[in-house]
C-alpha cells in the first residue's frame, strides 16, 4: 500500500514537471517568434511600406526618368539624350556668369516628405553633353567645387554624394555656374544630370531622376519651330505613301514646339500668343483640350475667318518658350473629299498652321 502511495506521488511530481517544461518551452518559443516578427517588421515590412508610399526623391531641374536605371552617363548621353527634359535658364543672362541652382529633395509637397526613419543616401553625377565654347563649367556643393571637361570626344563624369534625413523638408543645393570666357565664341553647351539613392540597401534601385540643362546668353528670338506639325508626317509610312498613310488615322496629333529665353516670372512671364488655325471642312478639335476649354467662349480668341475661299476657325492662346503641345484633331464631313482631291501632300501638311500673332 506505502508502496502504491509513493508510485502515485512520483507519477504525480512527473506530470507537474512535464507541465513546466512544457509551458517553458512554449514561452521561448514565443518570444523567439516575436524577436523574428518584429525584426521582420521593422526591416523588411517597413522598407516595403517606405518604398511603396512613403519615399520621395526628385529636382527642380531632373524628372523621374526609370528607363535609364543602371546606365552609365555615356550610355544615356549616347541612347537616351532626346528623351530626357531640357530647361534653359529662367532668366535673362547678360553678365559673365550665369547659376543654376540644382536642387535634390527628399518631399514631393510641402506635405509629402520623407520620414523620420527614412534618409536617402544618393549619388549626383554631371557631364558636358557639347564641347564647350567661350565658357568654362564646374559645380559646386558646400565646399566642393568641380570642374566639368572635356576630353577625348566627350565630357568627363563629375559626381557628388549626399544624405537627404526624413522627417522634414531637406533639399540639397548645387550650384551649377557657366562663367563666359570669350562672348563672340560662346555657344551654349548641354549639361546632363542624373541622380539615384544608394542607400538603404532598400531603396537600390527604386528611383532614378535625370534632366539637361543649357544656359543662352544672348536675349533669343521666340519662335515657333520648324519640327511643329503633323506627327504622321514624320512616319516611314507618310514618306512611302502619304495619302494611304493620312487614311489610316481618324484622329490627327498637331505638335507645336516654340524656343525662346525665359524672362521675368509669375505674371510677367515670358508668354506669346500664338494663333492656331485649321480647316473647318477637314477637322474639328478635340473638345476635352485645355486650351479649348479656355477660350471657346471668348469671341477674341476663338473665332471664324475666310480666305480665299476657305474656312479657317482660329484659336489663340498664350503659350511660353520652351513649349511642347500637342493638340488632338477630328475629321469633318468634308474630309475624306478634300484628302481625295489633292494632289500634293503639301496642302495636307498646311491645312493646320501656328503663326505667332506679331
Amino acid at each position: 500500500m506505502a508502496r502504491n502511495k509513493k508510485k502515485e506521488r512520483a507519477g504525480k511530481l512527473n506530470k507537474e514537471i512535464r507541465i513546466v517544461l512544457a509551458v517553458m518551452t512554449c514561452l521561448i518559443f514565443a518570444c523567439t517568434s516575436i524577436v523574428v516578427y518584429s525584426k521582420y517588421y521593422k526591416t523588411g515590412y517597413n522598407k516595403g511600406m517606405a518604398v511603396a508610399s512613403g519615399f520621395y526623391f526628385g529636382s527642380n531641374y531632373m524628372e523621374s526618368a526609370d528607363d535609364i536605371k543602371g546606365l552609365t552617363m555615356e550610355e544615356i548621353a549616347r541612347d537616351y539624350r532626346d528623351s530626357i527634359l531640357v530647361s534653359a535658364n529662367r532668366n535673362s543672362w547678360n553678365s559673365s556668369t550665369y547659376v543654376f541652382d540644382v536642387e535634390l529633395r527628399n518631399y514631393d509637397s510641402q506635405l509629402l516628405y520623407n520620414d523620420i526613419d527614412l534618409d536617402v543616401e544618393y549619388q549626383v553625377h554631371f557631364m558636358l553633353l557639347d564641347e564647350p565654347q567661350g565658357a568654362s563649367y564646374h559645380v559646386s556643393y558646400g565646399t566642393q567645387t568641380k570642374n566639368l571637361q572635356w576630353s577625348g570626344g566627350k565630357g568627363t563624369v563629375v559626381s557628388f554624394q549626399g544624405t537627404l534625413p526624413g522627417g522634414t523638408l531637406k533639399a540639397d543645393k548645387y550650384a551649377l555656374s557657366v562663367s563666359v570666357t570669350d562672348e563672340a565664341a560662346y555657344t551654349p553647351a548641354s549639361i546632363l544630370m542624373m541622380a539615384y539613392p544608394v542607400g538603404p540597401d532598400y531603396l537600390l534601385n527604386a528611383k532614378c531622376i535625370a534632366g539637361i540643362v543649357k544656359a543662352n546668353y544672348e536675349e533669343r528670338e521666340f519662335k515657333i519651330e520648324s519640327e511643329s506639325g503633323f506627327t504622321v508626317c514624320k512616319t516611314l509610312e507618310y514618306e512611302t505613301d502619304w495619302k494611304a498613310a493620312v487614311n489610316q488615322e481618324s484622329g490627327f496629333v498637331y505638335q507645336l514646339l516654340t524656343t525662346g529665353n525665359y524672362t521675368g516670372a509669375g505674371a510677367t512671364e515670358t508668354r506669346k500668343t500664338i494663333r492656331l488655325q485649321w480647316k473647318n471642312e477637314m477637322f474639328k478639335i478635340n473638345e476635352n483640350d485645355e486650351y479649348y476649354k479656355e477660350v471657346k467662349d471668348d469671341i477674341s480668341k476663338y473665332y471664324s475667318v475666310s480666305e480665299g475661299g476657305v474656312d479657317w476657325q482660329v484659336m489663340e492662346i498664350e503659350v511660353k518658350p520652351y513649349a511642347s503641345l500637342k493638340f488632338v484633331f477630328f475629321r469633318s464631313d468634308g474630309f475624306d473629299e478634300k484628302i481625295g482631291k489633292m494632289s500634293d501632300k503639301t496642302e495636307f501638311e498646311t491645312s493646320i498652321k501656328a503663326e505667332i500673332v506679331p
